[in-house]
């Protein structure tokens, strides 16, 4: 059964699915943030072009906002959470450096979702993890992906190995420079650009 690609959530999942550097389905995405700035960069650099053919309405993606680390959607950590709690998405502590940036990143969210209470059993150790479809997530991401044109199945493969490819330093500073209304709350914007 082909799914329409119609919402935020639709391309979270195939953002996952996507083939990247390796050029095999459901490649992990490692880091909360990392994420989240590559959802900030598809939605300004690569959603006008991917929304050609799909029922996404403009106004219908993730809301972005200037926060003290950059672009920060907490829309983007509860998708997360939606989706790791049904089995669409599996999230796995990984070895990898941890940046300040998103050890803060995970604590702002932490605190708005326990005033919501929605994310009540969720540890609250930040730890890095990377995020990868399960079976479940997979077959019905596959829908979505099989329902895409070529030219938007491509859009996704590139940006997504371009974005993974690059260590998260070098994809902040990116984000810096290139958003730099998104950086006018930042407490670590002289860090960020002036990092090598």
């Amino acid at each position: 059964m082909t799914r329409n690609v119609d919402n935020r959530k639709d391309v979270l999942l195939l953002l996952l699915y996507s083939p990247g550097r390796s050029g095999q389905p459901n490649e992990p995405i490692i880091g909360r943030t990392r994420l989240v700035k590559m959802l900030f960069l598809f939605q300004k650099e690569a959603m006008p072009h991917f929304r050609r053919g799909t029922m996404i309405a403009e106004d219908c993606f993730y809301e972005f906002f200037p926060w003290d680390f950059g672009p920060f959607s907490r829309e983007v950590y509860d998708d997360i959470n939606f989706f790791t709690l049904r089995g669409f998405i599996a999230a796995s502590d990984v070895q990898e450096e941890t940046i300040p940036e998103s050890a803060a990143e995970w604590e702002e969210w932490l605190s708005c979702s326990r005033a919501d209470s929605s994310a009540e059993s969720i540890s609250d150790e930040y730890k890095e993890v990377s995020f990868q479809l399960t079976e479940k997530g997979q077959r019905f991401a596959a829908d979505l992906f099989a329902s895409l044109s070529s030219a938007q199945k491509k859009l996704l493969h590139e940006f997504k190995k371009r974005t993974v490819a690059v260590p998260l330093k070098a994809l902040l500073r990116y984000v810096y420079q290139t958003y730099e209304d998104m950086t006018s709350k930042s407490t670590i914007k002289e860090q960020v650009l002036g990092s090598g």
